[in-house]
């Protein structure tokens, strides 16, 4: 198992690569790299350029094998639920289709945005939706992005992770890995939800609940943008992270 921690533009970086069956077994996570952005309370960020610039170069090592591909972007969650709205957020604010009108050059041949929904409203797994739609745009990969739970206080509505093994979402009800969808899945996650039982001793009454904090709108409204910047200037490197905010604000006012 490879460790190190480092500071990226002001912000503390722990990457950690496992290799082995034991290093997986140790951790209890399949082998990957698993990479975490210690960004303190997103909703109280004094400068979201910074963690925008450590995020868009921790991810684009684990997107270049597919630089010149086509790059399936997820926004997964549930719109009306603001603790699980992460991924249809990001989709409101990454639209690759207009940002392509402002640039000539993308690291990719094609970028999309998906967002499944989920189960509850369309009474389809979210993993077979993406996996059509990936295979029938050829996606030399799937960017997932989405909310999850932890059971370290600290990391709640805190940090930013990053995988290249795919994830499996704390409800249970979505899988997206290279073994369900046939190419590599890269996920984004944010933990907004922190189990009642990693704070109380309540046996096993209590595992499926969770809670979020009172400022979540501002967390999700925060972690969102920075992830759609973040997204986007590694897929149009023209952009910065100024033309990146100007675009997004008209996105957002339909002004575009």
């Amino acid at each position: 198992m490879d460790m190190k921690e480092y500071v990226s533009h002001g912000v503390p970086v722990t990457w950690t690569h496992l290799q082995t069956a034991e290093d997986s077994k140790m951790l209890g996570r399949p082998c990957g790299h698993y990479i975490t952005l210690d960004t303190g309370p997103l909703d109280r960020l004094d400068s979201f350029d910074t963690v925008c610039a450590c995020l868009a170069d921790q991810l684009r090592p684990l997107l270049e094998p597919c630089f010149g591909k086509i790059l399936c972007v997820c926004g997964l969650g549930n719109q009306d639920m603001v603790s699980d709205s992460l991924g249809p957020e990001v989709a409101r604010r990454f639209r690759p289709k207009l940002f392509e009108s402002f640039v000539e050059k993308s690291n990719f041949e094609k970028v999309v945005m998906v967002c499944p929904g989920v189960n509850g409203y369309t009474n389809l797994s979210s993993e077979k939706i993406v996996a059509s739609v990936a295979s029938a745009i050829n996606a030399a990969c799937i960017l997932a992005v989405d909310c999850t739970s932890c059971t370290d206080l600290e990391r709640l509505c805190s940090s930013i992770s990053l995988t290249d093994n795919g994830m499996h979402s704390y409800w249970g009800t979505v899988d997206l890995r290279e073994s369900t969808m046939g190419i590599p899945v890269v996920t984004i996650g944010v933990p907004t939800m922190i189990g009642v039982s990693a704070l109380f001793d309540t046996g096993n009454t209590a595992q499926e609940l969770h809670l979020t904090t009172l400022h979540i709108p501002n967390v999700i409204q925060s972690a969102s943008f920075i992830i759609a910047c973040a997204i986007a200037q590694v897929a149009f490197p023209e952009l910065d992270f100024e033309s990146c905010k100007q675009y997004i604000g008209l996105f957002l006012n339909n002004i575009i």
